[in-house]
């Protein structure tokens, strides 16, 4: 089995929920799709770089401008183990210091107030 085929059968063995619905405390529908936070390519299949969203969420989060610290907040939650935002900055082409550890915790602070209003 080829090594990306490997990492992703591993990840889906290990997350086989949505993180945003896990995150939001609902019930996943619907089967889990995986999501490239920081983009697609040979480069990109790596763990840091993988968040376990079901097929509504993985729709919604596409178009967000500010998608991968939604989904930072939730690997880091849900994947801590392959938490690197260093390595999302660098998949994407950023300064490593792009993404700061006080950027994700405001995001967290912002969805986790989202999450008891909704």
């Amino acid at each position: 089995m080829a090594p990306k085929r490997r990492n992703v059968k591993e990840f889906h063995g290990e997350h086989g929920r949505c993180w945003m619905c896990e995150f939001l405390r609902k019930a996943t529908i619907g089967p889990v799709e995986l999501h490239h936070i920081a983009g697609r390519g040979r480069k990109h299949d790596v763990r840091a770089n993988y968040a376990a969203l079901c097929q509504k969420h993985h729709q919604a989060i596409q178009g967000m401008k500010c998608s991968e610290l939604v989904c930072l907040v939730l690997k880091m939650q849900y994947d801590p183990e392959h938490y690197d935002p260093a390595l999302i900055c660098y998949l994407r082409g950023w300064a490593a210091s792009a993404i700061e550890p006080g950027d994700v915790y405001r995001c967290e602070r912002i969805m986790s107030i989202m999450r008891e209003v909704l």
